[in-house]
């Protein structure tokens, strides 16, 4: 089934997988693998001292399986490339290059039954660069008009958390009702400068999974001695999407400041309902924080910036979804040859998800005998060539999940079991008798009865 070249997999991306094997009475008896341990998601710290990514994958199954791994759909050649090495079922991977090693993983499991394909597994190299050392430009600004200074951030891996320092380090810029630093851009915004801003600016940003710190040049911020700016109504310069989509039990957190002199005050609604008791405001009101997140948050969301010289609005809708979960699942299945095959799988997602099937680790494609609608699949008389690892797959746009499950196919000729060759029997005469024939065999076999060299006739009532 597998040649030594790569192979490129149509396969698609990830989450969970399930799998019921057998309930065996026999611990000797053979059945194809099944997942004890599938690919997590790894984060490689790029300054870190570590040479090495393990990605692990273990399966039970007599006989017992091997292991092949497949990254961003093309089987990877661990005999070619000295970087790669395997350690049981676990993917070593030597001097990880971002360029040639981000991506997705899965781990194909294959005994003589049939082969299992794993959930998908993110490699992320997490990596913080530095600023570029060109000196900032002067910002200077009347007294009362509104400051936004750009912290342009070097490339980085993943999302930072922004600070700003004033003057020198560990001064830090106090964030309120005049001062926010948006966590989306990590942009310092000042409403209304004074006197007392006057100095020097300088971002700092943190990745969180390095642990690393760099900051920016300075930028000096002045105020200019050619008046100062009169009041005027608000301006919302900050606000979370037009529509805004959030995982179900993430936390979701929606920025929205507004410059205006005098200072703006925000305050927030839901459109068509009410701002769940659950939620917080933070940073004078400029960021609303909703923990937990379900489905019925979802919805239309306005924050409101006021002062004495007027108003402004913003509106985004949140939508929240859910990755798909197991309603039902396929289950191990032995058939006889002939017999029809009839396994369906559901699972609860928003977006709705659709369905896909995977035998011995590839698409299963539709035939004459084989029908697939929506999560059930059907395969009409049965037989051998049937046989081996099936997978039920739901996904929509935001994750995956694997059902697995084995079919196999018996196929036998009939015997008997010893104490059903009775050679004799003794009966009394005008008596009833009756005689019993149970052969073992798959599939079902016809019956007939021979007295001595002659066929015995059906008696029809």
């Amino acid at each position: 089934m597998w040649g030594e070249r790569a192979k490129h997999y149509s396969a698609p991306p990830n989450h969970y997988h399930f799998s019921e094997p057998f309930r065996q009475d026999d611990d000797n008896m053979d059945y194809g693998p099944v997942f004890v341990q599938e690919p997590e998601n790894v984060v490689f710290p790029m300054d870190s001292g570590e040479k090495k990514v393990s990605l692990n994958c273990e399966a039970r199954g007599l006989p017992t399986p091997m292991y092949r791994w497949l990254h961003n759909g093309t089987e990877i050649n661990t005999e070619s490339d000295y970087r790669y090495s395997l350690i049981d079922g676990n993917l070593i991977i030597t001097r990880p290059n971002e360029m040639k090693d981000s991506g997705q993983y899965q781990c194909l499991a294959a005994n003589s039954f049939g082969s299992v394909l794993s959930r998908e597994a993110t490699l992320q190299f997490a990596y913080l660069g530095n600023f570029s050392g060109r000196i900032r430009s002067t910002v200077s600004v009347r007294e009362g008009q509104v400051v936004v200074l750009m912290c342009s951030p070097p490339h980085h891996s993943p999302e930072l958390i922004y600070s700003w320092v004033f003057n020198e380090f560990p001064s830090f810029v106090a964030e309120d009702s005049r001062r926010f630093i948006s966590q989306q851009t990590g942009n310092l915004y000042i409403s209304k400068a004074q006197a007392s801003d006057v100095g020097s600016y300088i971002c700092l940003v943190k990745n969180p999974l390095t642990n690393t710190r760099v900051m920016s040049p300075p930028t000096p911020l002045t105020l200019r001695n050619d008046g100062v700016m009169g009041e005027y109504e608000p301006k919302i310069e900050v606000h979370f999407p037009y529509t805004f989509t959030a995982a179900q039990g993430t936390t979701v957190k929606m920025e929205c400041f507004a410059l205006g002199n005098p200072v703006p005050t925000i305050s927030w609604r839901k459109v068509n309902g009410f701002i769940p008791s659950k939620s917080h405001l933070r940073k004078a009101q400029a960021v609303l924080e909703i923990p937990n997140v379900q489905l019925e948050d979802a919805g239309t969301y306005e924050c409101k910036a006021e002062n004495s010289r007027g108003k402004n609005a913003f509106r985004g809708q949140l939508q929240v979804y859910t990755q798909p979960l197991w309603v039902e699942k396929i289950n191990d299945t032995q058939l006889d040859s002939g017999e029809q095959l009839h396994w369906e799988c559901k699972a609860e997602a928003k977006p709705r998800p659709i369905y896909r099937w995977l035998k011995n680790g590839l698409p299963l494609m539709p035939q004459n005998r084989i029908e697939m609608v929506n999560g059930m699949l059907t395969i009409h008389n049965v037989n051998q060539s049937d046989a081996g690892m099936y997978q039920c797959l739901a996904e929509n746009i935001y994750g995956i999940i694997y059902g697995s499950a084995e079919l196999k196919v018996l196929a036998s000729a009939p015997t008997f079991e010893l104490n059903q060759k009775q050679k004799t029997i003794v009966m009394t005469k005008g008596k009833e008798v009756v005689l019993e024939c149970k052969p073992q065999a798959s599939p079902k076999p016809a019956i007939s009865w021979m007295k001595g060299d002659k066929a015995v006739r059906q008696n029809k009532r």
